[in-house]
């Protein structure tokens, strides 16, 4: 079974219907994942909730579940290079962990993606209109938020793009001896400033209306900047639906 694991719901939502996928009940996720047949691959698709300790429960829960052959780490990232543009897909040649995004202290693990599913993936996508590179992605406890940030993360990492829960994942499939990948897509660019929206957003990614509110009464002027991360974020879903609908098959 190929296992895809998403931090949120609305980062796989397209994906889950395009599969025809089922809700499924796993211990520990609660009503969070859908499994199914996908042109005759049986897949698992869960979202986990953001950040490192909800990564780490979901894919324990997940591999629990039943037996798996690949876990794929998909979702959302921000981009480390100008280069990367909204709906570009990045297939992690590596993952690098950071314990702060502010200091020089990176996690002593390098998870390299598995070699085999990497080239197949590479392959089936490279057919298609998606544009799709390949390198290293680092996995940050919190989200990089500023064009400086995001230039200096990937300065100091050589990473081309930014997430909060691919490393997490990759560890977990490392220690069950599991082949693992990583496909994510742009969501910002590298010169793209976000609005809170770690503020704004609980642990699932849903907003909370009263830190929303709050929020939009103290500063007017960011619903511009939210509706363009929303516009950004349907952009984004599109392109990784496709892409992961596409890789899947060559897993």
């Amino acid at each position: 079974m190929i296992a895809l694991l998403a931090a949120l719901e609305g980062e796989m939502a397209g994906l889950r219907r395009q599969m025809a996928l089922a809700p499924e009940g796993i211990a520990g996720l609660d009503d969070s994942a859908c499994t199914g047949l996908y042109r005759g691959r049986p897949v698992i698709l869960a979202w986990t909730g953001m950040g490192r300790q909800r990564a780490l429960a979901g894919a324990e829960a997940v591999l629990a579940h039943g037996p798996v052959s690949v876990v794929v780490s998909i979702g959302f990232s921000g981009a480390l290079e100008e280069s990367l543009a909204v709906g570009d897909l990045v297939l992690a040649s590596g993952l690098i962990g950071v314990t702060d995004p502010h200091s020089r202290e990176i996690q002593p693990t390098l998870y390299p993606s598995d070699p085999d599913r990497l080239r197949a993936a590479a392959q089936a996508l490279g057919a298609t209109p998606l544009h799709v590179v390949q390198g290293p992605t680092v996995t940050a406890p919190g989200l990089i938020a500023t064009p400086d940030c995001k230039r200096d993360l990937g300065r100091r990492t050589g990473a081309v793009a930014v997430d909060m829960e691919s490393y997490w994942v990759a560890a977990v499939a490392a220690e069950r001896g599991l082949p693992f990948l990583a496909l994510r897509v742009i969501s910002d660019a590298q010169r793209e400033a976000l609005p809170p929206i770690g503020q704004i957003l609980d642990e699932n990614g849903a907003p909370s209306m009263r830190p929303l509110v709050t929020h939009l009464l103290r500063s007017p002027g960011s619903l511009i900047a939210l509706a363009k991360m929303a516009r950004n974020a349907a952009r984004a879903r599109r392109a990784l639906t496709a892409g992961v609908a596409c890789a899947v098959t060559a897993l």
